[in-house]
């Protein structure tokens, strides 16, 4: 018997300050594709796991209510092959949205016996078929099956005719009527806050490439932006919100943390429209997922919080503690055995506090404040672990990612930048030794290091790396490798190499940028920064660096814009997670000391 999600109110209900509530906060679960399969034989025993998981989770943690900001599932409903084993002679748009009411109606019906029968959940990037979205292709046309599979589960009554969230904020609409989100962009008030979950999967036209992702793009815009603006504006004439929280699926502020994701963020980072809107109307708090990691952000011009953080089949979650004057978010962690056994273990704190004339905050942990402007990753060698004592988010869920180009790695050295540890480096047959300041790496030939968490480098956004050397060696050499691990295109990239001591940066296998001082294959230590001098810079416009000054480059091959894939786990000294790109080209890897490798984000006038 199919389960149904209890209507949240879209008036406010007044609450006592000395009452407060909880929620939930579970971004990618990414388990829901189970119950499209429920034939297999694995099928009633997996579902009954994750009841106890919820109940549990229900038992121990409480919450009201249960935000979802996207990807429930993996959601190729398009495909042929899934069309072949699901209904083989079926159109696309028929299967999505047969799979889809599977999907739906158990993930709902699960949460409702584990204890949750109220989800707002966003449509994230899986919900809509996964991302790219090539223009002219079967799940770039079939978004509107997508959403309506989605919608009708999550946002429309039983029988079809009524949408949830129908009512009216002030005298705004509670959803975008008119537009292509009218059923997964909405606003609800539970007692004191007003949640707004969002649709940021922005199309014009499926036959139209608008981004890097094909037909679609990350971006909130037109009558769906108005909508936006009027809700959030009618909320802040109501003294009884107190707390404004917004929900999607996309990051919008720049760098985040990441773990084994595509890394879609929205367009034009903290100028895009969506987030001067949420700042213009003192939004306490922006949920965002996607990248499987937790970086919490603020806004350099308001109390505005980006909070993204990690679900991964409860592996972990946060509990939201409401009142009238303060926003109480704990993250936790699970270990030990297997879910629903193991256990939880408070891993982060923030707090944001109203209660004066000015907002102040409280974060720690996994929930740390992250300064953009910091040094994001610092490998300066002094600290070498055995991956079992100092773990790394999410590793530990794909033990396969501890191979680097074949070599299987037991041992990490400590990231001492703000990214922390989930961006230490696993290495191999690299030996500490004496260097310029403390220990530095030993690199051989058959020597590997590489970082598990993905980025920091993204697109045309501005970054700057640098790293000291000593090196004889006449070889082509690899310092900094940022080639994908998805792709096979030898390109977008930005990479550092030593051609017979001089450095080289590239962004394919045709396209260089030359300096031009004597060669550093000297037995000497030497330094070298490369520094993009703002976002979506050109090659020739890329700085390059030698002991501390600028030098001169020359270009050799086409220019273009810096645009480096998402798809990429930043190596040092060798080919390492990038080797099916890597060894197709005249490189080698790096024979000789390393120390004090760095990388920033860079803001746009830095």
């Amino acid at each position: 018997m199919r389960t149904f999600l209890i209507f949240l109110l879209t008036t406010t209900l007044s609450v006592q300050a000395e009452e407060p509530w909880r929620f939930i906060n579970l971004a990618d679960w990414h388990s829901a594709e189970k119950f499209v399969m429920r034939d297999a034989s694995w099928y009633d025993e997996a579902v009954q796991k994750e009841i106890q998981t919820i109940k549990r989770i229900k038992n121990e943690y409480g919450g009201e209510l249960m935000t979802l900001p996207g990807d429930s599932n993996s959601g190729h409903w398009d495909t042929p092959d899934f069309i072949q084993k699901f209904s083989p002679g079926s159109k696309p748009e028929d299967v999505i949205l047969r799979a889809g009411k599977l999907c739906y109606e158990g993930m709902i019906d699960t949460f409702a016996q584990g204890g949750y029968s109220t989800l707002l959940m966003a449509v994230g990037d899986h919900e809509l078929g996964d991302n790219p979205w090539p223009a002219g292709s079967d799940v770039a046309r079939c978004q509107p099956q997508f959403r309506e599979s989605f919608a009708r589960a999550f946002n429309y009554s039983q029988d079809g005719k009524v949408f949830r969230y129908s009512g009216r904020i002030g005298a705004a609409d509670a959803r975008p009527l008119g537009t292509i989100y009218e059923d997964t962009s909405f606003a609800c008030v539970h007692k004191n806050v007003l949640f707004v979950t969002i649709d940021a999967f922005h199309q014009e036209h499926y036959t139209k490439t608008i981004g890097e992702e094909g037909s679609v793009t990350g971006a909130v815009e037109g009558k769906h932006l108005e909508w936006l603006e009027s809700v959030l504006s009618e909320a802040r004439k109501d003294a009884a919100i107190k707390h404004i929280i917004v929900q999607s699926h996309l990051p919008v502020l720049y760098p985040v943390r990441k773990v084994n994701s595509s890394g879609m963020v929205f367009d034009d980072d903290a100028e895009c429209d969506f987030w001067k809107v949420l700042r213009k109307h003192d939004v306490d708090m922006y949920l965002a997922g996607e990248v499987h990691a937790n970086t919490v952000t603020k806004d350099p011009e308001s109390s505005l919080l980006q909070v993204v953080t990690r679900g991964n089949s409860f592996s972990n979650f946060q509990t939201v503690d409401i009142s009238d004057d303060k926003i109480e978010m704990t993250l936790y962690a699970h270990s030990g055995e297997s879910l629903p056994k193991g256990s939880y273990r408070e891993t982060g704190k923030l707090i944001i506090d109203k209660s004066e004339s000015e907002t102040t905050f409280h974060a720690e942990g996994g929930l740390a404040l992250f300064d953009t402007t910091s040094r994001l990753l610092h490998f300066n060698f002094e600290e070498n672990f055995d991956l079992k004592q100092r773990t790394i988010l999410g590793l530990g869920e794909a033990e396969k990612h501890r191979a680097l180009d074949g070599a299987y790695c037991t041992r990490s050295f400590a990231n001492c930048g703000t990214f922390g540890p989930q961006y230490d480096a696993l290495h191999y047959n690299v030996e500490l030794v004496p260097g310029k300041n403390g220990m530095a790496g030993k690199f051989t030939d058959d020597s590997r290091m590489g970082v598990f968490g993905m980025g920091p480098m993204q697109g045309g956004l501005a970054v700057a790396y640098e790293l000291s050397f000593n090196t004889q060696s006449e070889e082509n050499q690899i310092l900094i490798n940022t080639a994908s691990i998805w792709s096979k295109a030898s390109k977008n990239f930005l990479n550092l190499y030593l051609d017979n001591g001089i450095p080289v940066v590239a962004i394919s296998d045709k396209q260089f940028l030359i300096a031009q001082p004597e060669k550093l294959n000297d037995g000497q230590w030497h330094s070298v920064q490369v520094r993009m001098p703002h976002h979506g810079c050109m090659l020739s416009e890329v700085i390059i660096e030698v002991d501390g000054q600028r030098v001169e480059v020359a270009l050799q091959g086409q220019d273009e814009p810096v645009n480096v894939l998402k798809s990429f786990r930043l190596n040092v000294g060798g080919r390492s997670y990038g080797h099916r790109i890597m060894t197709k080209l005249p490189v080698s890897n790096f024979i000789g000391l390393i120390d004090d490798v760095s990388v920033w984000s860079l803001q746009e006038n830095e």
